[in-house]
């Protein structure tokens, strides 16, 4: 298998971007000659989306390289799953459950990474039991090991959320019965 020129430098700097040590100007170069060599490189197009919204926060700029993405190749599945917790760290739910739908639709998409994408959304909105729901059906569709312990630690950090909800949720209760509580006084 031959790999073209803009798979080289996005290799190249995928691997620049790998472990605890990034070479960032290393990464930047080749994404930057990936695209160059082929603007519509969707893997290039989705690490780049990818640096621009979670280490230098411009959503825009990271929604324009998704959607040039997808554009260039709707079944290209990497994009889906990225694109979605880019939306959802914007605040963008609307636009993220719609593109979920989308992307469910899509032949040979990861299906535990889009559950445990919804189950983010539910959590973002406070909906810890259908978050949980989504964590079991992505923990039903997980073929790895390594995924499964990710999908469980995000059980057991939202059970805790979920807890805490409960806790609240109690003490509001009790706070409401006795302020509705009425009181006789000797004089009635």
């Amino acid at each position: 298998m031959a790999l073209n020129i803009a798979d080289q430098y996005y290799l190249k700097a995928k691997g620049a971007m790998a472990g605890f040590c990034s070479d960032w100007e290393e990464a930047c170069e080749s994404i930057g000659y990936a695209i160059s060599y082929d603007e519509n490189h969707c893997p290039s197009l989705c690490l780049l989306g990818k640096i621009q919204a979670q280490y230098l926060n411009d959503y825009e700029a990271a929604f324009g390289n998704f959607d040039k993405s997808i554009a260039a190749d709707i079944n290209y599945v990497q994009v889906y799953p990225e694109y979605i917790k880019v939306l959802i760290w914007a605040n963008e739910l609307a636009r993220a459950k719609k593109l979920l739908e989308f992307a469910r639709k899509i032949k040979g998409v990861d299906v535990a990474e889009l559950y445990w994408c919804e189950g983010y959304i539910h959590e973002v909105e406070n909906n810890y039991k259908l978050g949980m729901k989504c964590l079991k059906k992505a923990k039903a569709n997980i073929y790895n090991d390594d995924y499964m312990y990710f999908i469980e630690n995000e059980e057991r950090r939202i059970e805790g959320k979920l807890k805490k909800a409960k806790k609240k949720q109690e003490s509001k209760r009790k706070n409401k019965t006795k302020s509705n509580m009425k009181f006789s006084s000797l004089l009635d």
